[in-house]
């Protein structure tokens, strides 16, 4: 799949799929999750997030491959509000990292900045983190790195406070 995919696209399971089948043994773990997200009736906007952005395609490909799945259909429109699902966690997340990396850096860490601040959900932020925090070792310093890696730390545990009813310190702006 070359283009992007239409966030209105449903998939559903084929005939054949059976969770003991060959070719569900075969896939990959990532497309064996995907695949128990399909259910004929969800379009792909309304599939929880349990893959990466960039691996949806290849996993379509992958499980259509085995004949497990096919298009059963497109949505006019998709329900009110999906545009909206965003991750509070990694909004959250962004505002309180918001500026590390350039304290550390000066402008050489803006591109930097610029990729956190364009992950998308909270696995490409880690991913992306520890890219991020290891250039800081390269180009600062072990202290200048471990700086960044505790204003994440920082985000983490006010999130967590947050989520367990205290009180998290207010967010960097």
């Amino acid at each position: 799949m070359a283009e992007p995919l239409d966030p209105r696209l449903v998939y559903a399971r084929t005939d054949d799929t059976d969770d003991s089948s060959p070719a569900v043994a075969r896939l990959t773990p990532p497309a064996r999750r995907l695949l128990r997200l399909i259910d004929g009736r969800r379009a792909l906007a309304q599939l929880p997030n349990h893959v990466r952005p960039g691996e949806l395609p290849g996993l379509l490909d992958e499980l259509a491959a085995y004949g497990l799945i096919v298009l059963s259909g497109i949505l006019e429109e998709l329900p009110a509000g999906w545009t909206n699902a965003r991750d509070p966690r990694l909004d959250d997340f962004k505002l309180r990292v918001r500026g590390s990396v350039e304290r550390e850096l000066g402008a050489s860490g803006r591109v930097l900045e610029a990729r956190l601040q364009d992950c998308v959900n909270m696995t490409v932020m880690r991913g992306v983190l520890r890219e991020v925090i290891e250039l800081v070792r390269i180009r600062a310093s072990a202290e200048a790195a471990d700086r960044v890696a505790a204003a994440a730390q920082a985000a983490n545990t006010a999130w967590a406070l947050r989520e367990s009813g205290g009180s998290p310190p207010p967010s960097r702006g």
